[in-house]
């Protein structure tokens, strides 16, 4: 099974909720490089999520529907 991204955020906390909510939904997730986010935060630019390939509707679904750009001011830490 191959990784692809599903999405990037600005900052590690972000990608963590999502990453969190898409495994309450039953899709394995993973942050590129999570330690080095974490040391230097946002001053890498973006924070890739990625899921297997055969998940990846699924999770743009998920996402989409859970964190809507309106949605996006509360959603940053």
């Amino acid at each position: 099974m191959a990784l692809t991204k599903v999405e990037s955020y600005t900052d590690n906390m972000q990608a963590h909720i999502a990453k969190g909510l898409l495994e309450a939904h039953g899709i394995e997730a993973t942050i590129l490089h999570d330690g080095f986010h974490s040391t230097y935060g946002s001053a890498i630019g973006e924070v890739p999520l990625m899921v297997d390939e055969e998940n990846l509707v699924r999770a743009k679904e998920i996402l989409h529907q859970e964190l809507k750009d309106d949605n996006l001011d509360s959603f940053s830490a």
